[in-house]
């Protein structure tokens, strides 16, 4: 059985079902935080490389619906495995850290 590209890893196919799940504004989030990791990752970005692909695609695919969701998620497919795997785990960390909740500093309690 073939897999899908993101389904080769185990820490891209999580990173790929949690910005599924997300709501739209967090899908672009975290698919800004995949650019800004890949780009850490010294992906070598080429801007009209997707174009075609875009132009061309008949947007079946959930992520494609988006230009920065679709434009992220075929800049990590063209990365190769051991970038793929440095940017799910760091995007991963990044979403974790965001959802867990806000530690609240409370004024202490006036005692009459």
């Amino acid at each position: 059985m073939n897999k899908r590209w993101y389904e080769m890893s185990p820490d891209v196919c999580l990173l790929i079902g949690k910005v599924e799940m997300a709501l739209g504004n967090d899908r672009i989030k975290y698919a800004g935080q995949i650019l800004l990791e890949l780009k850490k990752a010294g992906y070598n970005f080429e801007p009209h490389k997707f174009d075609a692909k875009l132009k061309e695609y008949s947007m079946k695919r959930w992520y494609d619906y988006n230009k920065t969701v679709f434009y992220a998620f075929e800049c990590l497919k063209d990365a190769d495995r051991t970038v793929q795997g440095y940017v799910a785990r760091n995007v991963h960390e990044y979403i974790m850290k965001e959802k867990q909740p806000q530690q609240v500093t409370q004024a202490p309690l006036l005692t009459l």
